[in-house]
């Protein structure tokens, strides 16, 4: 009696709104997620999931999809924009490295510094460590 009882109620809400979840029926019944679970598979009421969108482009995702990006839109999402600190080259690092330029960064010695590669880093720590000392005037 009572397991029909269930059967019901939990019925009524999903004709009532097709795109309730589990757990929000298991909310407002009071029985457990697995107890809603069961009954509403039982039922065999075809059940709308919720319409996921890329928080970019706003395209439409799988349900499955946990970075909540589309495949086209995920690659944007790890660019990151530098400017070099010796000659003022402004260049976009995609994907791992820009990745393993975040992780050198934080374990650097100057993380303020950036540069666009090795022949830009080595000029300005050259110049940094064998600049002239001034002379004094009299």
């Amino acid at each position: 009696m009572k397991k029909n009882m269930n059967r019901e109620m939990i019925r009524n809400l999903i004709e009532f709104q097709p795109s309730i979840t589990n757990a929000r029926i298991a909310e407002v019944t009071g029985l457990s997620r697995q107890l809603v679970s069961y009954h509403a598979r039982g039922l065999k009421i075809p059940r709308s999931t919720p319409n996921r969108t890329c928080s970019f482009c706003h395209n439409r995702i799988q349900e499955r999809n946990k970075s909540g990006l589309c495949k086209h839109c995920r690659p944007l999402a790890y660019c990151f924009e530098y400017q070099c600190s010796y000659c003022g080259e402004v260049w976009v690092a995609e994907g791992r490295d820009a990745s393993q330029r975040r992780y050198r960064k934080n374990r650097s010695k100057y993380p303020e510094l950036d540069f666009c590669g090795s022949k830009c880093s080595g000029r300005y720590f050259f110049e940094r460590n064998h600049s002239l000392p001034e002379v004094k005037r009299t």
